[in-house]
């Protein structure tokens, strides 16, 4: 539906509401486009727009008052009985018209509806794959005198309950009024036919047992409209049988009666099931219409992207903030198998939308960015694009859908038309332009990627020309190519042939298409440092000048020269061995294996292995994997290539274990992947040439020596309520853990803000340190390293847990002994803490002590084992009770008069009495009988 649509929708709707009265008296004024606005939450400018585009068309009226008013013009005719001929923007006030109309000739006759088929265009596919089924709906629903029942089948979150809603709301636009839609569903009283007739048909006081009063229905309840009955499968052989009279007759009785009710309904079901095996063939001869909703896999290409747009907007809508979502990714999204249909795709996105909302509150984003990172988490798609896809960014503003499916699927004729070497030179050139980058600093970039750029072009397979049919062209290129042939003394394949001829084509479509602000193309910074066969290449270019007339950009001379290089070359390339082992490591299910296999076909080697990092795989299954890998294969040299998270510091772990040098590159995409491997093809393999060249090109790499050592590990504390608590938390843990802290491990305290990402992370590592785990009250984009939520730090886990971080053997001796040790020293540190803020009368150290003692006591005694968390609320709870009975020996109790009285827990609590009677003589103080209870539930509840 386009958004004018909605507005008039919207607009007819309210004025429905309005009465003839408050329109003649002058007491209603009219409706703004701003009132409208906030209904349909769309901008208000865009409102105004499509409001007084509804009164060019003669649809609504316009009240000339500050502020300017409008009305439904059919409903105002409705409510007058006149045909209101005279302009629709004339007067000044509402009730002007009813004085103009009566002036009128004749009585309107008003048709009923007149915009009812607008309704249908809300199902997305109305026109396409819907098209028969609305067609049939529309028949049911107006075949007199009553309509047709209808059966909606389809499988589940094809939309059958979106459909019946629809339907709905075009026969109340029809009618012009509004009629009931009761919604039930059948799986909810299947087991109990007796409660199903009295929700369906009600009852009578004293019907049964518990009838107390008269209940109505929700047949009664739907009387002169809609009853829909979804998963109608559910519904027992007796429950349709029920039906059958309100089917057959059009009428019912309620539980108790003897009599019958006339009534008007039209039934709707659905269900997701063969219809023919779950129904009564009796119940399905009364449904007369049948209509299958097509799976989402049965939609169109445009229906599907439709949808995914409908959903953002709708998104964007709810949480009122812009969206941005690539045209790639939305595309890919709409082309996923979602085994629940449109449910699911709803339900996938707006689990995204609400990754990035998050995102965009801790980032303190005015916009939310849907980009590849969220997704990946999700396995919706693979991270892998193609890099010569042009992807323009689709923005989602609240209340104003700004773009349709029709204009995402046609690509700029252009851009078609150009071969990858130009399309992604020109992609990168606009990117880079719109980060204010200089132009000396625009073109030492580019220069930087032509190698890459000319790799992918000269490498692709299966290549056909994209040069439409014109002799005259056709001639004229392949000349050039001839002339290349014979002055080079080659005989190209048809495969690099097609390559030359579609490049040729594309350079001569960019210079005649382009205006001159584009042609950047012309600067001679963009030409590489070293041009091979200059003078050949040369010749070449103006080969193509003189026959085309234009002039070569000097870009044109790296292409060329890289051509012939790798053409005369290419035997010498074939032969070379690779004697370095590579290893992508990405999170996805199969993210790292299709950055591999797309890499080694480009190359057309079997150069790079991939492991692969499922969302639920274990980081340390993920390294042993590696390990294996290495050890298996025997590698004496590892370039390893990781995406993101604890991966990135394999390389180390790797380098120490096998004692081999790893070359380590982080954030790796395609484009990286493939520049990479031209310099490991074609110039060395050489790790310090390398970390140079990679150096150069400004990626992130590390280059990791069997003879160094690197071994050094960070905790990272942080705390949302604020730095101060994670130097709380770091004090404790040093305190706590004393000497048994590696002497390699530096605790280090950070903001929330600071943790968010490796980028901001890294600042504040030294060279070759990693992180060893997190602590803290969020978790982060660190989704590999482990990470120990407060809650369990302090919790009675929270100890061991830490231990196996830094490497402790649970299940030998001497580490329980440790265990045993550190946790003492934990309670006893965190209930000093605790009772510090309490007591203020007594010696808190000297207190702990004593009451430390009197819960070793009563443990022996009783022979418990409580957990450390028990522990804690009893040193926590008897401490202050103490405080408070030395401050006021005459404390009252409200059950003062509580007794120990037998019962069976008496040993329990003879123990703990005299457990205390040493506090008791120390502090002169008594406990009551209720506080003896009270430690009891402590310990045992």
């Amino acid at each position: 539906m386009h958004r004018i649509d909605k507005v008039a929708r919207e607009l007819k709707k309210i004025s429905k509401s309005i009465s003839k009265t408050e329109l003649i008296e002058g007491s209603f004024l009219g409706f703004t486009a701003n009132h409208l606005s906030e209904r349909l939450q769309i901008a208000r400018n865009s409102v105004s727009e499509d409001l007084n585009e509804l009164v060019k068309k003669g649809r609504a009226i316009k009240i000339k008052s500050r502020p300017v008013y409008f009305f439904d013009l059919q409903i105002l005719e409705y409510r007058s009985g006149k045909k209101i001929d005279i302009p629709s923007d004339q007067h000044s006030h509402i009730k002007d018209y009813f004085a103009s109309s009566e002036n009128q000739s004749g009585p309107i006759k008003f048709t009923q509806g007149d915009d009812s088929d607008q309704i249908f265009n809300e199902i997305i596919g109305s026109n396409e794959s819907m098209e028969k089924i609305i067609a049939k709906l529309k028949a049911a629903m107006l075949y007199p005198p009553f309509g047709l029942n209808v059966l909606l089948t389809g499988e589940a979150g094809v939309g059958k309950n979106k459909v019946a809603e629809t339907v709905h709301k075009y026969m109340e636009n029809y009618q012009q009024q509004s009629i009931p839609f009761i919604y039930f569903n059948c799986s909810e009283y299947h087991s109990n036919p007796e409660l199903l007739t009295s929700h369906l048909f009600g009852h009578v006081k004293g019907a049964f047992t518990g009838a107390d009063f008269d209940k109505t229905g929700l047949i009664e309840k739907a009387n002169n409209g809609f009853l829909f009955l979804d998963e109608v499968h559910r519904l027992t052989s007796e429950g349709q049988e029920k039906l059958f009279t309100v089917l057959d007759r059009r009428s019912y009785s309620r539980m108790g009666e003897s009599h019958y009710h006339p009534v008007n309904v039209r039934i709707i079901c659905a269900t997701t099931e063969d219809i023919q095996s779950a129904l009564l063939q009796t119940f399905l001869r009364r449904i007369q219409v049948v209509a299958q909703i097509p799976s989402l896999n049965e939609r169109t290409e445009k229906e599907r992207l439709e949808l995914a747009l409908f959903f953002f907007q709708q998104e964007s809508n709810q949480i009122k903030k812009s969206l941005k979502v690539s045209e790639n990714i939305l595309k890919s999204i709409a082309n996923q198998n979602y085994p629940g249909n449109v449910g699911q795709m709803r339900s996938d996105i707006q689990l995204l939308c609400a990754e990035g909302y998050l995102q965009s509150m801790t980032q303190n984003l005015n916009a939310i960015t849907i980009d590849y990172n969220l997704i990946e988490d999700k396995k919706l798609l693979s991270i892998l694009a193609d890099p010569a896809k042009q992807s323009e960014d689709v923005f989602f503003i609240p209340g104003d859908p700004s773009i349709s499916a029709e204009s995402l699927l046609q690509l700029p004729k252009s851009i078609k038309q150009l071969d990858p070497f130009y399309s992604l030179l020109l992609k990168e050139y606009k990117e880079l332009q719109n980060n204010n980058l200089s132009h000396q600093d625009i073109l030492a970039f580019l220069r930087e990627k032509i190698q890459s750029y000319f790799d992918y072009t000269f490498e692709q397979k299966n290549v056909s020309k994209i040069i439409p049919d014109n002799k005259q062209t056709n001639h004229k290129i392949e000349s050039i190519v001839f002339y290349l042939e014979t002055t080079m003394q080659l005989s190209l394949t048809k495969q690099k042939k097609n390559i030359l001829i579609n490049h040729i084509y594309s350079l001569i479509l960019l210079i005649k298409n382009n205006s001159a602000d584009h042609l950047f193309l012309f600067d001679k910074g963009l030409v590489i440092n070293k041009l091979d066969y200059f003078e050949e290449v040369k010749n070449i270019c103006t080969q193509v000048e003189d026959t085309f007339q234009i002039t070569c950009p000097l870009v044109e001379l790296s292409f060329m020269s890289l051509f012939l290089q790798r053409l005369l070359h290419e035997d010498d390339i074939n032969k070379k061995n690779c004697n370095c082992d590579v290893v992508i490591i990405a999170h996805g299910e199969s993210t790292a294996s299709s950055l591999a296999g797309y890499t080694n076909k480009l190359f057309q080697k079997n150069t790079i292995q991939a492991i692969d990092i499922p969302f639920e795989q274990p980081v340390n299954e993920t390294l042993n994997l590696l390990k294996l890998l290495v050890d298996k294969q025997n590698i004496k040299k590892l370039v390893l290539l990781v995406d993101v998270g604890s991966p990135m510091y394999f390389g180390n772990i790797v380098s120490k274990e096998f004692q081999i040098d790893v070359l380590m590159i982080k954030d790796i995409n395609l484009l990286s992947i493939i520049e990479l491997m031209n310099v490991i093809m074609y110039e060395s393999t050489d790790f310090n040439y390398l970390l140079s060249a990679m150096h150069k090109r400004d990626l992130k790499v590390v280059l990791y020596q069997k003879e160094l050592s690197y071994d050094r590990h960070v905790i990272i504390i942080t705390c949302a309520t604020g730095i101060g608590a994670a130097i709380k938390i770091k004090n404790l843990l040093k305190d706590t853990f004393g000497d048994y802290l590696p002497s390699n491990l530096r605790l280090l305290t950070l903001s929330y803000e600071e943790t968010k990402s490796i980028d901001k992370l890294s600042s504040y590592l030294e060279e070759h340190e990693y992180p060893l785990a997190m602590i803290g009250t969020f978790k982060t984009e660190l989704i590999d390293v482990p990470f120990i939520p407060l809650d369990i730090l302090f919790s009675e886990k929270g100890i061991e847990n830490l231990m196996i971080v830094l490497g402790y053997n649970m299940n030998s001796k001497s580490s329980k002994t440790i265990k045993e040790e550190i946790s003492s020293n934990y309670i006893q540190n965190v209930s000093l803490e605790a009772i510090v803020n309490y007591i203020h009368v007594l010696n808190p150290q000297k207190l702990l002590i004593e009451m430390k003692s009197v819960y070793e006591h009563i443990c022996r005694q009783l022979d418990i084992n409580p957990s450390i968390l028990i522990m804690l609320r009893f040193l926590i709870h008897c401490c202050c009770t103490v405080e408070r009975l030395v401050s006021d020996n005459h404390i009252d109790y409200k059950t003062n008069n509580f007794e120990m009285t037998p019962f069976e827990n008496q040993k329990e609590l003879s123990v703990i009495q005299l457990s205390l009677r040493p506090i008791e003589l120390s502090y002169d103080i008594k406990f009551p009988s209720i506080e003896i209870k009270y430690i009891y539930e402590v310990l045992f509840y």
